[in-house]
């Protein structure tokens, strides 16, 4: 060897350079973003991430039962009337049964699906370490991400299937009538009562505050809707009944300009001695006294208390509508004291959107105004509730719908024949209710004349028939579109004989010098043939003030 060789061999060894020192050879993790991205497309479509694997079979499987399933749903949605089919399974307890366990399957067999896609796909692609840490992070997001609609589905199906079964809000005799294919051929029409229950400690037993019956006529769908107000006096009850032979000339219990409707309830309540074996003669004695005011047979009664239209309101979103005036929040009289309830807030005009607090004290306010203007806004606020409740809107809202329903709401329906009603419910939608309140303009509340009311109920409902169709009492929405040929609904044309009082009444209602009490052996016999507006919503309208006031 040379020179230069035996000097190389002699040095020693030189140290690694910095950087250098320990080096490692770099490990391979695998690929993670085709593992991700199958573990995705099997969230999306169930088995599409397997088919590249070796479970394809079962990939392929899950893909046809999808695309069966699909295209099943297609065709039935695409021969049926959609939304009164899915009304009235929805309103079958057998039904809403399967479908929860069905929703209960699926769900769990999607979620298990990307877990095993994912696993799969990692072991596939050679994740290992930080990068199949970030994949099993993401399959756990895609599982939570199908688990909460599934689980709202659940919550929903059980809640409703345990409503249809609740059987303190549903009660009444079978109708075998009902159980056919048009469970209304032939039914004439059909009147149903509706009761907004108000008690409280400043009240004497529990009364109902809002008295309303919707007759409707069952093929076309309708509807005269007819409020009666709660000061009306000395109220008739149909002959034969234990009530008309305590009051042969009519309600009169509680004392002069006290002997009101409402308070029939509770007269009926301190005699249960009158009404042996019925275990509710506050419902059984307004029942009576509405039937015989109306002269209409009451076939159904639905009762609500307040907190309960509250919780409906709220689980609906709430409701948007124009507020016409300046609303108090509070205000009026305390019956048993004397002395005033204070305003604690207000709901301000124009359109608005109002939760379930506020669209109740909008129906119940009465600092301000009469209860005649009070009549008006409760009837104007159930068909704003009617416009904003659609099925799509219902179907998200199950849950609040069931828990405001089985705490507040107690009816005579069936729960078996549930889905006639529902069917019964599209067609007034359809059709439109008209409002018929019994104001001053029909009859003096303290001296009625209750032969020509019922003249006024036969008119009114003869109107209801001949109406157009259904229009809008919600008000002009100040970001809609105008409509073709004139835009939003107009308020009906207003007469001064509505304009509300300016002083607040009373917890319980006062008589104006214009309806003063008179005895039942001073009411005048109807002599003139009835007058009849077409839902005259007018104190409650906007637009109102500004036109009485010109």
């Amino acid at each position: 060897a040379g020179p230069a060789q035996v000097a190389a061999a002699a040095e020693p060894p030189r140290p690694p350079a910095a950087g250098q020192q320990d080096a490692a050879p770099a490990i391979d993790e695998g690929r993670l973003r085709p593992a991700a991205l199958w573990t995705l497309a099997s969230t999306l479509l169930p088995g599409t991430g397997l088919v590249p694997t070796r479970l394809r079979w079962l990939g392929a499987a899950l893909l046809s039962v999808l695309v069966l399933a699909l295209l099943g749903v297609s065709i039935w949605l695409g021969v049926t009337d959609t939304t009164r089919t899915l009304l009235s399974l929805a309103t079958s307890r057998g039904f809403l049964v399967l479908c929860l366990v069905l929703t209960l399957v699926v769900g769990i067999v999607w979620m298990l699906q990307i877990v095993l896609t994912n696993l799969v796909q990692n072991m596939k692609h050679g994740l290992i370490g930080t990068k199949r840490a970030i994949s099993l992070g993401l399959a756990a997001l895609m599982v939570v991400a199908v688990a909460l609609p599934f689980g709202r589905g659940v919550q929903s199906l059980w809640a409703a299937q345990g409503l249809m079964g609740n059987q303190t809000v549903w009660g009444g005799e079978v109708d075998p009538k009902l159980d056919q294919p048009d469970p209304w051929a032939g039914a004439g029409r059909v009147n149903i009562m509706l009761l907004g229950q108000d008690a409280g400690a400043d009240r004497t037993g529990t009364r109902p505050d809002t008295i309303m019956v919707a007759s409707i006529d069952a093929a076309t769908g309708r509807t005269a809707l007819f409020s009666i107000p709660r000061n009306l006096q000395y109220v008739r009850f149909p002959e034969g009944t234990t009530a008309a032979e305590e009051f042969p000339d009519g309600f009169d219990y509680f004392g002069r300009n006290q002997n009101l409707i409402n308070a029939v309830w509770t007269w009926a309540e301190d005699r249960p001695d009158l009404f042996p074996g019925d275990a509710n003669p506050g419902l059984t004695a307004t029942t009576w006294a509405v039937e015989e005011t109306l002269g209409l047979e009451v076939d159904y009664y639905a009762m609500v208390n307040l907190q309960g239209f509250e919780d409906l309101v709220d689980a609906i979103g709430g409701v948007e509508m124009e507020v016409e005036r300046r609303i108090p929040i509070g205000g009026g009289t305390n019956q048993s004291t004397g002395g005033k309830y204070p305003v604690t807030g207000w709901i301000e005009p124009g359109w608005q959107q109002l939760d379930g607090y506020h669209a109740l004290w909008y129906a119940r306010s009465r600092e301000g105004s009469d209860d005649f203007n009070r009549m008006c806004r409760q009837q104007r606020i159930v068909r704003v509730v009617t416009e904003e409740a659609d099925p799509a809107t219902l179907a998200l809202s199950v849950p609040g719908l069931v828990s405001a329903t089985e705490r507040n709401i107690e009816t005579n329906i069936p729960s078996t024949q549930i889905g006639a009603f529902a069917e019964l419910g599209l067609r007034i939608k359809d059709a439109g209710f008209t409002s018929y309140p019994i104001t001053t303009d029909v009859t003096n509340p303290g001296d009625p004349d209750f032969p020509y009311i019922k003249e006024w109920v036969q008119a009114s409902i003869d109107q209801s028939m001949e109406q157009a169709d259904p229009e809008s009492v919600r008000g002009e929405d100040p970001s809609a579109t105008p409509a073709p040929g004139g835009g939003t609904t107009s308020a009906p044309e207003q007469t001064p004989s509505e304009t509300p009082s300016s002083e607040a009444p009373s917890e319980e209602p006062s008589q104006s010098p214009s309806t003063e009490a008179t005895t039942p052996e001073e009411s005048a016999t109807a002599t003139e043939a009835p007058v009849v507006e077409k839902d005259p919503l007018k104190s409650c309208m906007p637009g109102y003030d500004e036109e009485s006031a010109g």
